[in-house]
């Protein structure tokens, strides 16, 4: 999972120069970057004023939160547990054990913990707004507060992140320069195409990069865009969370011949996702933009090109009613697999 930017270890690098790989990988919004644009289901909402996205770690949101758990509770339970067993027994070498044990304990709890708060008790998203009249563009960071910059200004650019276990991920970095124009000093993720690799975020670059500069762009992505994430001043609900979770992306997936029963098989993990990903959203705050973004983003009563959540199709078959076939039956193996264990114990 991709959570560049956002863990402690992992925030984006400010107050340095521009790397040469940065400079490789300028984007130029007048320049057309794809043939087939895609929204990637990144689009909050959008109108004729501004475009308002996801970031890049709303499609994981849920990992980190039960890893994180799954890994904290235990050690905690052995803690309690040990202490217990040592107070009954009011041994010596019990309380060495304890003593020994329960630091070790404690710091992999701490860091788990750490982990899940990454995600949980947090903002359910940090969303990006595009407004095309001004050519303003904001984004929240991960502390909740927001970066505004001219759209004109920015400095963007198409960058590889380099992962655990020899993965790596493409991303459009945009980047807010010093007056040296050298020097980067903010920065954020303004396109992520999760499980898309170079193409995949080239098509979505083109969808902003249209939305922004193209006479049409309004228009045109109006008619392009079908589902939009619905967490536009709200939370994200159980059920959006199960379709997210299980959502398949056609284009950049394509290699597999059966995705039904690579969801089925993938079940188990993904249900434990859901009900992290519950988890971190029912903890979190919604994200508010401040007053001054909201009035420089008014949007015309009558504008034909108004879209968000309220305006989604009805779910079919395999949007819904399968991933949560597939999330009851993970559900039932992880309860299996649990019970199963406990009783070895």
């Amino acid at each position: 999972m991709d959570y560049t930017g956002l863990g402690r270890f992992i925030r984006y690098k400010l107050n340095r120069p521009l790397t040469d790989e940065e400079r490789a990988g300028r984007l130029k919004p007048d320049k057309p970057a794809s043939a087939e644009p895609q929204d990637w289901l990144s689009v909050i909402k959008i109108n004729s004023t501004y475009m308002e996205l996801v970031d890049r770690w709303y499609p994981v949101k849920g990992w980190w939160t039960w890893m994180g758990a799954m890994i904290a509770i235990p050690c905690l339970w052995a803690v309690v547990a040990f202490v217990l067993l040592a107070l009954e027994r009011n041994e010596l070498g019990g309380w060495i054990f304890v003593a020994l044990f329960g630091p070790i304990a404690g710091a992999f709890a701490w860091i788990a913990l750490s982990m899940a708060h990454t995600e949980a008790f947090r903002l359910t998203h940090y969303p990006i707004r595009l407004n095309r009249k001004t050519r303003q563009v904001y984004a929240f960071r991960p502390d909740g507060t927001v970066i505004q910059a001219s759209w004109d200004d920015l400095f963007l650019c198409s960058v590889v992140n380099e992962l655990t276990m020899w993965q790596s991920s493409d991303d459009v970095r945009a980047h807010v320069l010093a007056e040296d124009g050298e020097t980067v000093t903010d920065t954020f993720t303004l396109a992520y195409p999760y499980l898309g690799g170079k193409e995949a975020l080239m098509m979505l670059w083109e969808y902003i990069r249209r939305y922004m500069e193209e006479s049409d762009g309004v228009e045109r992505n109006y008619k392009l865009t079908k589902t939009c994430m619905p967490v536009d001043g709200r939370r994200e609900g159980l059920v959006h969370g199960l379709v997210r979770t299980f959502a398949p992306y056609p284009k950049t997936l394509a290699r597999y011949a059966n995705w039904p029963a690579l969801q089925l098989l993938g079940s188990p993990l993904w249900a434990v996702t859901v009900v992290g990903r519950w988890l971190a959203m029912s903890t979190s705050k919604v994200p508010v933009w401040p007053a001054e973004v909201d009035a420089a983003c008014q949007v015309d009563f009558d504008d034909p090109y108004q879209k968000d959540w309220r305006q989604n199709g009805k779910y079919d078959f395999y949007e819904l009613v399968w991933p949560v076939i597939c999330f009851v039956v993970g559900l039932v193996v992880l309860v299996t697999g649990i019970v199963w264990l406990l009783s070895l114990i």
